[in-house]
């Protein structure tokens, strides 16, 4: 009887897993570009890549030679929008590890450093913790922020590339 109920126990657990693999969308096709896996419409919607300006500066009340580089972007928001939700998931392609930084908003710019140093040395600003395994099939994988991401703009970090999204207040 035991062995019954392990059996049947297993069974549906396989078929449980696999109808939530099915539901998901095929892994990109394009090599380190993020996407966002919108579960609601079950697809996998390309993050806008950005250009950004480097700006170094001392950080505020240094009286040192500490200097942050920061990124700037140009709008005060990206065009991908995502709903505020527990867990936000993106999809990648790359043997890369992305970095995912909230931006200050001021004005007509969004801007985060990533980079701190003096005359000396430099080191990356690592950004928000995430968390990342391995997505349905092929060599994709998925990440997400460890804590829920407040409403706000964010950059993905690839290489030199910098992919944008805002996440909207609960409605």
């Amino acid at each position: 009887m035991k062995i019954t109920n392990l059996l049947i126990s297993a069974i549906i657990l396989a078929a449980s897993v696999s109808a939530q693999d099915a539901q998901l969308p095929p892994p990109p096709d394009v090599v380190a570009v993020p996407f966002y896996l919108d579960n609601t419409a079950h697809e996998l919607k390309k993050l806008p890549k950005e250009p950004y300006k480097e700006h170094k500066g001392a950080p505020a009340f240094s009286m040192t030679n500490a200097f942050n580089v920061s990124a700037q972007v140009q709008g005060n928001a990206s065009e991908l929008r995502v709903p505020s939700q527990e867990k936000i998931v993106f999809v990648f392609d790359a043997t890369t590890v992305p970095r995912l930084y909230k931006f200050n908003v001021s004005g007509k710019k969004r801007e985060f450093a990533y980079e701190k140093g003096n005359q000396r040395n430099s080191t990356p600003i690592p950004g928000l913790p995430i968390t990342v395994s391995k997505y349905k099939g092929g060599g994709a994988y998925q990440f997400s922020a460890d804590e829920p991401l407040a409403p706000g703009e964010y950059g993905i970090v690839f290489g030199d590339s910098i992919y944008t999204f805002g996440v909207d207040e609960k409605k």
